[in-house]
């Protein structure tokens, strides 16, 4: 752990102080396991029965204990849902649920020092298995890999986030999903998109080459017409 000499201190507006020019990076895994129901079940405030049950959550990546530096979670849910605002504030920072239909869950952190912004983020639940997800027997697995990017925060929340004595390393045995192979099939497919938009880009700046050669053309043709102008002859014909 670095110590508050290794740091320069700023304090801000709110006469908090700051740790000047460090980025830190909390790594964090968010996303949804889904279960189809051997016996749909009815709920008065829902006309269609559902069909899985889901757990959404919020995990640390490395082995960790978020509430070291997350204080509460607050899922908003779908509107249809009762309640559709929950608040988790004790680990583990997640929700159990049953559904009929996939929808975008809203995410937002707070953290122990109340200094530090919430962070908002978003994850689409899903309930049936596609290209992207994972599977564990009869349950889909749809999470991913995010960082918490602290930039110059409070000083209380450098000391927790320097503090690695109850870090962990990332253990692949403990998850579904594998998510080296997903950084590697995101970035080969981040790698071919790019590939395919700077070929675009080519493509539309020799459109513009083009286009500014035939501007250039028509200008000086003009000028040469404004510097030589002619009048056309004129014949009268007395009778």
């Amino acid at each position: 752990m670095a110590g508050d000499k290794d740091v320069e201190v700023i304090v801000g507006a709110s006469s908090v102080e700051r740790a000047k020019n460090v980025v830190i990076a909390k790594s964090i895994v968010i996303g949804n396991e889904a279960t189809r129901l051997a016996v749909p079940v009815k709920r008065p405030s829902d006309e269609k029965e559902h069909t899985h049950q889901w757990k959404l959550y919020l995990r640390p990546y490395n082995q960790e204990n978020l509430t070291r530096f997350v204080r509460k979670v607050q899922f908003k849910l779908h509107d249809s849902y009762d309640n559709h605002t929950r608040v988790v504030e004790q680990p583990p920072f997640e929700i159990t649920e049953t559904g009929w239909g996939e929808f975008e869950v809203q995410l937002r952190i707070y953290f122990v020092d109340s200094n530090e912004k919430p962070v908002t983020t978003f994850h689409y639940l899903r309930l049936f298995e596609q290209p992207t997800t994972a599977k564990s027997g009869n349950t889909v697995v749809n999470d991913y890999y995010d960082e918490i990017v602290f930039r110059e925060p409070t000083m209380v929340m450098y000391k927790i986030l320097t503090d690695e004595s109850a870090v962990k390393k990332h253990d692949p045995k403990l998850w579904v999903t594998d998510f080296s192979h997903v950084y590697k099939r995101t970035s080969e497919v981040f790698k071919g998109l790019r590939e395919e938009l700077n070929d675009e880009i080519n493509d539309l700046r020799e459109s513009l080459k083009l286009a500014h050669q035939k501007i250039e053309k028509y200008r000086r043709e003009m000028e040469n017409a404004d510097s030589n102008p002619s009048t056309p002859g004129v014949t009268f014909s007395i009778s």
